[in-house]
This record gives C-alpha cells, sequence and structure tokens, in this order.
C-alpha cells in the first residue's frame, strides 16, 4: 500500500477511489478491519502516547485528515499526492453502503440526541441507507488497561444490530483505543472507523467550513472563528506540529540518536542476545535502546536492560572507551526522526540462574544464550560489526585486567 511516514505515522497515500475499493474488499473478506483519520493533533499526541501510534500504525487504513500532513510530508523530503478528510470519506463509505446495503451503526456523541440526530439526516440524504443503530456510548474512562464504556450492554446492542460497519466518534485517543480493544468482541462488524467530530457535523450541530477554505487547508482558521476556545488545540495542530516537522527534518539531516548497549555475560563466557519481533529474517542483537531526555546514561542503560529481559540482576563491569556510529536506511530515519544511532556499548556481569529472564513480548521475540565466540557470527547482519567492536572490547577488559 502506498504510505509516507509523518513523525513516525504511517499515512495512506491513496485517493478517495482507491479507499474505497479497499472498503469494499474489506467488508467481503473473513478479517475484521479498522480505520484512523490521524491530523496533525493525532500525529502530535501519538509522539508521547506509544500506545496510540501502535494503533495508528496497525490499522488497514490511516487517511490523512488535515492539511498540515500533507505539508509535513513534503518539509520531510516526502511528496504525498492525496488528502482524505474524515467526513468526506464517512460520506462516501455510507453513499457505497448504500449501493451495497450494509448495515451501519453510529457510536459518539456527547449524548444520545446527537447520534439519533445524525441518522435522521443521514437517512433523509441516503435514501436507502441501512442506519441499525445508535448510541453515544455513554462515558469513556481507562481503568485495568484498557478502555471501558459505563454502558456495559453497548456491545451487546451493537451486536443486536447486525452492523456490518461502525463509526465510532469519542474523539483520540478514546476511539483509536476503544476500537482497538473491543473490535473482536463484534464478531459482525467487518469495519470500524474513526470518525471524530464528524457526528456533529451530520447532527447539524456545527457547521463545516465551506469548500474553499477546506481545499486550501485552511479549515482550522474557519473553526478558530466559530470556537475561539480552542485556540490551544489549533496553535497545536498548525504551528507547533510544523515546527515539529521541521525539527524532525533538521535531527534527520545531522543528529544521531543517543543509545546504550547492554553486552551480558554470565559466569559461562555467553552473550545474552535477544530476538526482535516483526522482522522477515531472525534478528538476534544485544539488548539496547534509547537514552531519554534529562536521563542518566548507566541508568538508562539499566532501564533498558530491565524493560527488554526482565532482569536486575546485573552489574556494570565496564564500558567501550569508543562510540559505535551508523546511519539509518531513510525509512528507519523518517520513522525514528534521527539520521542515525550513536551507540554506547556497556559490558555487565549477570549473576541470576536464568529464571528472571522475561523478555519484553511487545518488542522481543526470545532470548538466548551464546558462547562468545560464536555471537558475531549469530547476529543479524546490520549489527555484526558493532558486535565484533563489543566483543573485541570486551576481551581487551579481560585481558587488562589479567595485567
Amino acid at each position: 500500500m502506498k504510505s509516507i511516514n509523518i513523525l513516525g505515522c504511517e499515512v495512506s497515500d491513496l485517493s478517495n477511489a482507491e479507499a474505497l475499493a479497499r472498503v469494499k474488499n474489506y467488508i467481503e473478506d473473513a478479517h475484521q478491519h479498522y480505520i484512523v483519520t490521524p491530523n496533525p493533533e493525532i500525529v502530535l499526541k501519538a509522539q508521547k502516547d506509544k500506545n496510540l501510534k501502535l494503533i495508528l500504525n496497525h490499522a488497514d487504513l490511516a487517511l490523512p485528515d488535515g492539511f498540515g500532513l500533507k505539508i509535513a510530508g513534503k518539509i520531510l523530503g516526502q511528496n504525498p499526492h492525496n488528502r482524505i478528510t474524515g467526513a468526506d470519506f464517512t460520506e462516501s463509505i455510507i453513499s457505497l453502503s448504500e449501493q451495497e446495503r450494509w448495515p451501519i451503526f453510529l457510536l459518539g456523541g456527547k449524548d444520545e440526541k446527537i447520534a439519533e440526530q445524525a441518522a435522521w439526516h443521514l437517512r433523509y440524504k441516503y435514501k436507502n441507507a441501512k442506519i441499525v443503530g445508535t448510541a453515544s456510548g455513554g462515558v469513556i474512562e481507562f481503568k485495568q488497561g484498557r478502555w471501558w464504556t459505563s454502558d456495559e450492554k453497548l456491545l451487546q446492542k451493537i451486536n443486536e444490530s447486525r452492523a456490518k460497519i461502525i463509526f465510532v466518534g469519542f474523539g483520540c485517543p478514546k476511539q483509536e483505543k476503544w476500537i482497538f480493544q473491543n473490535l473482536d468482541k463484534l464478531p459482525n462488524v467487518k469495519l470500524a472507523m474513526t470518525i471524530g467530530g464528524t457526528l456533529d457535523f451530520f447532527a447539524g450541530e456545527r457547521k463545516r467550513a465551506i469548500y474553499v477554505l477546506r481545499k486550501i487547508g485552511l479549515e482550522w482558521l474557519w473553526r478558530l472563528i466559530q470556537e475561539p476556545k480552542r485556540f490551544k488545540r489549533i496553535w497545536n495542530a498548525t504551528a507547533i506540529f510544523l515546527w515539529t516537522a521541521i525539527k524532525w527534518r533538521a535531527r534527520m539531516t545531522f543528529k544521531y540518536r543517543e543509545n546504550v548497549a547492554a553486552f551480558i555475560i554470565n559466569i559461562n563466557n555467553e552473550v545474552l542476545l535477544v530476538k526482535r519481533k516483526e522482522t522477515k529474517k531472525d534478528h538476534w542483537q544485544i539488548p539496547q535502546g534509547g537514552i531519554d531526555q534529562g536521563e542518566d546514561i548507566e541508568k538508562a542503560l539499566l532501564r533498558e536492560v530491565k524493560e527488554e529481559t526482565g532482569t536486575s540482576d546485573v552489574e556494570i563491569i565496564g564500558m567501550h572507551p569508543d562510540y559505535h556510529v551508523y546511519d539509518w536506511p531513510e525509512w528507519h530515519q523518517l520513522n525514528g526522526g534521527y539520521k542515525g544511532q550513536k551507540q554506547t556499548i556497556f559490558y555487565l556481569k549477570y549473576n541470576g540462574n536464568g529464571s528472571d529472564i522475561k523478555v519484553d513480548q511487545r518488542e522481543i521475540d526470545d532470548f538466548t544464550w551464546i558462547y562468545i565466540d560464536d555471537v558475531v557470527e549469530t547476529g543479524h547482519n546490520v549489527r555484526k560489526d558493532m558486535l565484533e567492536m563489543a566483543v573485541e572490547g570486551y576481551r581487551e577488559i579481560m585481558q587488562s585486567e589479567k595485567i
């Protein structure tokens, strides 16, 4: 699928017709699918919310709902061709569903009145559309690691409607997280889509900007005139977002991300390797990760070791005197926002018996202990230079101790 990367978020670059063709395929195949509609404000939120970014990047389609994404794409050296707003694409799906007779459920709005009014207006405009149910969803809250609704019967109501499509308008990040947590509990639903405040437009509660303003990317100005209290949000979605894109581009060109790598060795002279998730080929490497802003480098090291391997039963015994510096490929630069990585290699002695090693299942598939002479050969191709440097450094430390 054609896509661009904006501040680490994958955004689909499809025409309206191409996106609609995919929707038809989604409804007809055996799987469930979801569509998100990231705008500049949502992409900024994803910078601080890893779970939101994961959900956005796992969507079947991520439609660019915001002119700022197109500008940011050009700043970042890409050339996006398309922009599809969530409100427009929602209507495109409803129009297609009118022909295909797909049942639709509307979920969202500050109260039941909004969704009901939206359904009434849509039924009037699309005479044969099957709007089979509406609900506000009540209060959405985060507890026990997931988003819940106050209405325990909501999922049952949606299932009883036999809807194939559900539009969810809770606002970000609630709508994205609600879909991610609950779609598999709605077996009849083939497609879920986030729609933000679109139900307000359909219900007549708010008016969209005139076409000319939408076309030239000034819809934000219309919203500001209508709702001055949105000034902070609009400022973030325009000035802050574009400035963030400019800084991202500058880092991609000049700056290396600070990284710590943990060469952990046990009493049997074996080194701990972990296997990265979601790679086509087995990707073995030593535990490593970035340094948070203002974080002490040794604290960052021990934090990364704990996060990736589950163990704290290690002690630092040395550090390589040189950095390992390398450039990322372009796609990685766009996703990570740096030119490459500058790694500090630390040597750690493992004092445990192996029972406390529990890898982070979000990023790592497995772990293994490899005899030090076989570490370079076992490591992934892109890691071999660093592993060779790490092994040589460790041997020099051991040699100096003997002397």
